[in-house]
């Protein structure tokens, strides 16, 4: 993972997207602005299985199944591509590190050894990338296994799929908000799960997700709490002040949207918009959430257009 890098290096127009039930691929125009063609394959139940730090093992047989069949409707192959994986199969956590060296790994160095004492594991195990958060001296940590992640990235290897990045759906989808000078607090809601991201200054310095319980009115009460938790956790400890507009990305209008909204009502200085990409960027296609769609412009756009 290399959420700075996302901002920065032009990504395959290539990617695929990994959720809890199906495989599902998109080729983006050359200007990466738009999704160009869209297939997808179911996966069977409990594919990948979760621990402590996110992912922590994968069925290779479903996984490289999966991928035939969705490499089989392609003409050719690609070479490289960017995964977009589910949000459930990493970890976050804001770390106090002080002033960091400017040089890249040794600044990697101080945050695996500041995170220690608050994995369930070396810190030599995981993958992660890192955001400082300035002069505050914390800083935002993205980590899972290293292990699982490989695993993953050899299935693709053996399909002569090079992964360029592996990338959280809902930072995917940060690259599709537009760029403003204020906080803005992104709610990626699924059918089972919350993702939120709080933006300040444009960059990253709090992700959460939390699954959802499966009764309805548990769920909202459960997203409301997460919501106002989160929201007075980065105005307490990033210093966000005034108004903030909170992007709504999920996968239908339906219960998820209208409990976010309800929400919001009943805050102040919070505004509710819905997230989207704009007419003909992405196909319309049954059988794909629009937010797994979003989430594949999201990885490789990063705002060209």
């Amino acid at each position: 993972m290399n959420i700075q890098a996302l901002l920065r290096t032009p990504a395959p127009v290539h990617a695929f997207a990994a959720g809890g039930d199906q495989l599902v691929y998109g080729r983006l125009s050359r200007r990466r602005d738009a999704l160009m063609r869209v297939e997808h394959t179911a996966l069977p139940p409990e594919w990948f299985h979760l621990g402590p730090v996110g992912l922590l093992q994968v069925d290779r047989q479903a996984l490289a199944g999966g991928l035939a069949t969705v490499a089989r409707r392609l003409e050719k192959a690609p070479k490289q591509a960017s995964l977009v994986a589910p949000n459930s199969w990493v970890r976050s956590v804001v770390i106090d590190a002080g002033v960091l060296p400017r040089h890249r790994q040794e600044a990697e160095d101080v945050v695996r050894w500041r995170l220690k004492k608050l994995l369930p594991c070396r810190p030599e195990e995981v993958r992660l990338d890192f955001i400082p958060g300035g002069e505050s001296g914390r800083v935002l940590v993205i980590l899972a296994l290293d292990r699982p992640l490989a695993v993953v990235e050899e299935i693709f290897n053996a399909a002569g799929v090079e992964l360029g990045r592996i990338e959280p759906a809902v930072l995917a989808l940060t690259a599709l908000l537009p760029a403003v000078p204020t906080p803005v607090l992104l709610a990626a809601v699924e059918e089972r799960a919350l993702a939120l991201v709080v933006l300040a200054g444009g960059r990253p310095v709090l992700v959460r997700h939390k699954p959802l319980p499966g009764d309805a009115a548990r769920a909202e009460a459960f997203i409301g709490r997460e919501l106002s938790r989160t929201l007075a956790h980065a105005r307490e400890q990033d210093k966000l002040s005034g108004p903030v507009t909170v992007w709504l990305a999920s996968a239908g209008a339906g219960e998820g949207s209208e409990r976010v909204e309800r929400w919001a009502a009943a805050e102040s200085g919070v505004l509710v918009r819905r997230l989207g990409v704009g007419a003909g960027r992405v196909p319309e296609f049954t059988g794909v959430p629009d937010v797994r769609l979003w989430s594949l412009l999201g990885t490789a756009w990063g705002g060209q257009a």
